[in-house]
């Protein structure tokens, strides 16, 4: 089995890492044996392992599989006409409980993604389900509906470009506001994002978007902690490892627990750690626009 490099992903845009994330979710959920690690070849490109098939079947087996997600019943929260995240606490416990009621040993792709979208004890200053930190949409933008759009919508030359590039950004699915590269925060712009027609790469926000499983949120007291993430909610950080070693889909998720920042070069080296990166959250005042700014190593 030959090593597979997507040469599409560029780990230090955190929507090409989420992404990253999003593929060895799908391959192991397919049940292979698929590792993953970065490889600095002048940027830093995920190389994927354990697969059979080269480029052309892992391609296969993510739009695969995005087939089985249009019926998911982790989408289908759903509150006061809206498929958002900020439901009524009660409302989002009941759903949260029938995604456990669901799931079962080899059938839980469910309940983890929806582990990582909020909790049902955490709210906001309205009273409402706090979210991942991760919830960079506002506005008439609904959070589940989006990522439905594109469950529906991604079509499999949208994962090609997405894993092989480059990215034509000429697709008018919705877009998820994790590109560091495309921010568009509310004080640099002339009028109100809301009602935007963004253009983007659909392929990589569905597979970010199946890679936040890995970004688990948990309650702190009355607030919501999100794996990765530090800081409040208008002004926080976004911060992950590209390793070199490869690592299957349960080392990953324990990778990203880590208190990354904090770990001396010694020990980031034994675990095989090449980079630790990090991207600033913003958030606009006029509306709530979430938006990264520009990565750096730390």
């Amino acid at each position: 089995m030959k090593e597979v490099v997507l040469t599409g992903l560029d780990g230090a845009n955190p929507l090409a890492f989420l992404a990253t994330l999003g593929v060895l979710e799908i391959l192991t959920d397919c049940g292979m044996p698929a590792r993953l690690a970065w490889r600095d070849d002048g940027v830093w490109h995920p190389v994927v392992t354990g697969i059979e098939g080269g480029i052309q079947a892992l391609m296969e087996s993510i739009y695969e599989d995005r087939r089985t997600w249009t019926d998911e019943p982790a989408l289908t929260l759903e509150y006061e006409d809206k498929r958002d995240l900020k439901a009524p606490p009660q409302h989002f416990r009941e759903y949260l409980e029938r995604l456990v009621a669901r799931a079962a040993p080899g059938r839980r792709r469910g309940v983890d993604w929806a582990a990582a979208f909020a909790t049902g004890i955490a709210v906001d200053n309205n009273g409402n389900t706090k979210p991942t930190a991760l919830h960079f949409t506002a506005g008439n933008q609904q959070f589940l509906k989006m990522i439905a759009e594109l469950a529906i919508g991604v079509t499999a030359a949208d994962v090609e470009e997405a894993l092989v590039g480059p990215w034509r950004y000429n697709r008018s699915l919705p877009v998820m506001g994790w590109d560091a590269t495309a921010s568009r925060a509310y004080a640099l712009r002339a009028s109100n994002p809301s009602g935007d027609k963004k253009l983007g790469v659909p392929g990589a926000d569905w597979l970010a978007a199946r890679g936040l499983a890995c970004l688990p949120v948990v309650p702190v007291k009355t607030r919501v902690h999100t794996t990765g993430c530090v800081g409040g909610w208008k002004k926080g950080s976004f911060r992950w490892a590209l390793w070199t070693v490869p690592l299957d889909l349960e080392v990953v998720r324990s990778t990203m627990r880590l208190e990354l920042v904090e770990m001396g070069a010694v020990e980031r080296a034994a675990r095989g750690i090449g980079v630790v990166l990090a991207c600033g959250i913003r958030r606009s005042d006029q509306g709530g626009y979430g938006s990264f700014d520009p990565p750096s190593v730390v």
